[in-house]
């Protein structure tokens, strides 16, 4: 077939048949093109970021909490007022830092973390426009959109911008910004996402419970038991020099991401497969999807990346009801996740050069309702790796039920026990994103609101 004069139905047919070749890990509609970025080669030293979002929305005040912290409505008698039978008893706490504040029994990994000094707490962080205080909320000022809804602020979230209808993200502007070598220096382990999205390149989307292959009828492997494996490969290379050469747009553009997803599966197949990091964990858990980029970045140089930026999620946080029994399997999987992920790092000798982070939908209400809590607005984040400055960064909220000045209060200025930030995504983003080697011109573009805060690095990372 000659695909200048193919008819539609059968460049249908010839791109379905290319399309049935790919290998099941890789997306091939998210493959970037192949280019090697003089930014991303003058940088230096490698450095990695990983982004863990915690969907559903974390209740992260049950996370981090008042241990001696003594300052007024910020303390662990006023926490424990208002959060009734969720609240932690202080001599379970872990504490870390000065011991002002703790983390949950149910995270000794990142306490451990922490005692190494490498743990960063950024403080009721949520999407901002600028400051807003109470007065604002209740007022005429403009609030990001969509507030308390999932989706919504998952998006807002990942984009760092205020209006739900941009499609773009912030780690996707880090990434395009240090392309490097023929895989593009962005994988998301959690499907399709705003975060990696670019309108420059693209991104991996990978799976650690399906091997990457590469395409059939280039595996040299197969040659032994199936006769037909190179003359398959002979007959999709003629196939893709014809798109290649084709006059239809949409046969060229097939033809590169095809010949890409080639190139690709080959590239990603060596190293997820012949790569061991040393960690013994389930596939289908965080922990597999954590080990999956440890192997990426143990990699990165083989892969010419100078620069990476790495997604993944986990799921089950929006705890509604039962919290008292699901949180604590919520933390486990978490901690155990990130407790091999780090080790696996720092037996690569290169913890000083991968910063991970979380992120969640919001924060929950300081208040039960009954049997769990409800969606709301800022909430706590946490940051390690051996170029954090260990300590808590942005200004922890009032979590007094009377006269809280951070609470947005319901219909009737009751207390609602819902957050108002008082450090934005653009503040946090920024100050990864500028480690990441963003330049001030960059971080403008990328978080636009960032020009109406005075605070633009907060100062976590060396």
């Amino acid at each position: 077939m000659n695909p200048r004069t193919a008819q539609p139905s059968s460049r249908r047919s010839f791109l379905k048949g290319l399309g049935i070749a790919a290998g099941a890990g890789v997306s091939m509609a998210a493959l970037p093109q192949a280019a090697f970025s003089e930014r991303a080669a003058a940088q230096g030293e490698a450095r990695s970021l990983v982004c863990i979002f915690l969907y559903g929305g974390a209740d992260s005040f049950n996370l981090y909490v008042p241990r001696d912290h003594n300052v007024a409505g910020q303390d662990h008698a006023t926490y424990t007022a208002t959060r009734g039978s969720f609240a932690v008893p202080a001599g379970d706490l872990l504490g870390i830092h000065d011991g002002a504040f703790g983390l949950n029994p149910g995270l000794p990994g990142l306490a451990a973390i922490a005692a190494s000094n490498r743990l960063a707490v950024v403080q009721n962080v949520g999407p901002l426009i600028r400051p807003t205080t109470r007065a604002d909320f209740l007022g005429s000022v403009t609030m990001p959109q969509a507030l308390f809804a999932h989706d919504a602020q998952q998006k807002l979230w990942q984009t760092g911008r205020p209006q739900v209808s941009l499609d773009t993200g912030w780690g996707g502007a880090i990434a395009a910004a240090s392309t490097g070598g023929i895989v593009a220096p962005s994988f998301s382990l959690g499907g399709s996402i705003p975060w990696l999205a670019s309108e420059r390149v693209g991104y991996s989307r990978l799976s650690s419970t399906v091997s990457i292959e590469r395409m059939l009828g280039y595996d040299s492997s197969l040659r032994d038991w199936i006769d037909s494996s190179e003359s398959l490969q002979a007959a999709m290379e003629a196939g893709l020099a014809g798109a290649t050469a084709s006059l239809n747009p949409f046969d060229r553009a097939a033809s590169g991401s095809i010949s890409r997803a080639v190139t690709v599966t080959e590239e990603l197949q060596d190293v997820t497969q012949n790569t061991d990091v040393g960690m013994d964990v389930n596939p289908r858990t965080l922990g597999g999807r954590l080990e999956t980029i440890a192997k990426l970045i143990a990699t990165r140089e083989q892969l010419g990346m100078s620069r990476q930026v790495f997604f993944v999620g986990l799921g089950g946080w929006d705890t509604h009801g039962d919290q008292a029994g699901r949180f604590p399997a919520l933390m486990d999987e978490f901690d155990s996740g990130v407790t091999a992920f780090q080790t696996a790092i720092d037996n690569l000798g290169v913890a000083d050069s991968v910063i991970t982070f979380t992120a969640s939908d919001f924060g929950r209400t300081l208040t039960s309702n009954g049997d769990g809590t409800d969606h709301a607005w800022g909430g706590n984040a946490f940051v390690w790796g051996g170029a954090v400055k260990s300590g808590r960064y942005g200004t922890f909220p009032s979590l007094a039920v009377e006269n809280n000045p951070d609470d947005t209060t319901d219909e009737r200025g009751n207390f609602a026990g819902r957050l108002i930030p008082t450090t934005s995504i653009g503040q946090y983003g920024a100050t990864l994103g500028r480690w990441m080697g963003l330049g001030e011109g960059q971080l403008d573009q990328a978080f636009p609101e960032l020009a109406n805060f005075a605070t633009r690095d907060l100062g976590f990372l060396a």
